[in-house]
C-alpha cells in the first residue's frame, strides 16, 4: 500500500483508512492482506474501549442508580469491602464493593451488594441511607441514597458514546497511508470551512451541555446545547461517511470577494461569542458548572469564527502556510 501512487489532482483523495473490502481475499497481496486484518483488529479494540468508557461514564455519572421510582428506605451497614478494578461490574478504574446488611423503615433487614464505590470500609461503622427503587421493564435496585446531580450527562454521554460505538474510529496508521496522498488530504482539510470542526463542537456541547443541566442557573442553555450538540454530531457522522466513500474532496473555490466576506463573517462571530461569554459569565458566577453550561455555545461560536477567519485567510493568500495540521484540523 505504501507503493500506491497519489491520486490525480482533479481526484479526491481516496481515503485509506478503509481497506479494499471489495477486492477477494485471494487477490490481496501480502502486505495488504497485513493491513486489511489490522484494521479488522484496530476497529475491534476501539469498540471494545468505547464500550467500557460508556458502561463506566453511564455507571459513575449514577444515571443508572437515579432511575426508577422510590418505594422505601432504610441505612446499610457495610459488613465486607474490596478493591476490584481495574476492569468490573464499576467499568474502568479501582473502586470499592461492598457488601451490607440493610435496615429497612419496616424493620426488615436484607443482604445487599453495593458497587462503584458508594459505600467504603468508613461504612462499616457508620450506616448510609440507602433506597429501594421500582424500576420499571427491569430489576429493582437498592443504591444509596446521594445527590447524583450529573444524571443528565451520563444518559447524553450513553447515547452518544453509542452512536460512536456503531460508527467507529479510525486508528492513525492503520492502514498507513503515502506521504503525498497525507500531505495532499492535510492541504484539503486546512481549507475547509467549516467540516473539521463539527466533531470537538458537538463533544464539547454534549459534555457541557450535560454538565450544566446540574445547575439551575444553566439548565435552559444546557438543554439547547445538548440539542445543538447532537446536531453538531450527526452533522460530523454525515461527513465522516462521505470521507470514507470519496476522501476528502477538493473545496470548491469562491471568488476574493466572497472570501474576504466570510472572514468579516468570522470576525463578527468572534465578537458575538466573546459579548456572551462575558455576560454568561456575569449570570453564573461563582458557580462552576453553570459557568460551563453557559459558556458551551459562546465557546463554540467563537470556534467557527475563529476557523471561518482563519480559512479565510488562507484562501486569500492562496497558499497553505505553516504545513501543519493538529488533530482538529485533520480528525474525521
Amino acid at each position: 500500500m505504501g507503493s500506491q501512487s497519489a491520486a490525480p489532482a482533479g481526484e479526491a483523495a481516496r481515503n485509506p483508512r478503509t481497506p479494499p473490502w471489495r477486492r477477494p481475499w485471494a487477490e490481496l497481496p501480502r502486505e495488504e492482506r497485513f493491513w486489511r486484518t489490522a484494521f479488522v483488529a484496530s476497529q475491534v479494540l476501539v469498540r471494545v474501549v468505547i464500550a467500557l468508557v460508556c458502561y463506566t461514564v453511564f455507571v459513575l455519572t449514577g444515571a443508572v442508580a437515579s432511575d426508577g421510582a422510590v418505594t422505601d428506605r432504610g441505612t446499610a451497614l457495610a459488613t465486607h469491602c474490596e478493591r476490584v478494578g481495574p476492569i468490573s461490574r464499576s467499568g474502568l478504574g479501582w473502586y470499592w464493593s461492598c457488601e451490607a446488611e440493610v435496615t429497612w423503615s419496616d424493620g426488615r433487614t436484607t443482604r445487599e451488594e453495593f458497587p462503584s464505590s458508594q459505600l467504603t470500609p468508613r461504612n462499616t461503622t457508620e450506616p448510609a441511607p440507602v433506597v429501594h427503587r421500582d424500576v420499571r421493564d427491569a430489576a429493582d435496585q437498592v443504591v444509596v441514597d446521594a445527590p447524583r446531580p450529573f444524571a443528565v450527562l451520563g444518559w447524553v454521554m450513553l447515547v452518544a458514546l453509542t452512536g460512536l460505538l456503531v460508527h467507529g474510529v479510525w486508528v492513525p496508521g492503520v492502514p498507513p497511508m503515502p506521504a503525498d496522498r497525507r500531505a495532499e488530504r492535510r492541504r484539503r482539510v486546512r481549507l475547509q470551512w467549516w467540516q473539521p470542526l463539527a466533531a470537538p463542537i458537538g463533544w464539547g456541547l454534549l459534555v457541557a451541555g450535560g454538565l450544566g443541566a446540574a445547575s439551575p442557573t444553566a439548565s435552559g442553555l444546557s438543554v439547547l446545547a445538548i440539542v445543538l450538540g447532537f446536531g453538531a454530531l450527526v452533522t460530523a457522522w454525515a461527513v465522516s461517511l462521505n470521507r470514507r466513500r470519496k476522501g476528502v474532496v477538493e473545496p470548491r473555490e469562491l471568488p476574493p470577494e466572497l472570501t474576504a466576506r466570510w472572514g468579516k463573517v468570522g470576525g463578527w462571530l468572534l465578537v458575538l461569542g466573546g459579548i456572551a461569554a462575558v455576560a454568561g459569565l456575569g449570570t453564573t458566577l461563582p458557580d462552576p458548572v453553570g459557568v460551563v453550561g453557559v459558556l458551551a455555545l459562546p465557546c463554540a461560536v467563537i470556534a467557527v469564527g475563529w476557523r471561518v477567519k482563519v480559512v479565510a485567510s488562507r484562501r486569500s493568500r492562496g497558499t497553505d502556510p505553516g504545513g501543519t495540521a493538529s488533530i482538529w484540523t485533520t480528525a474525521g
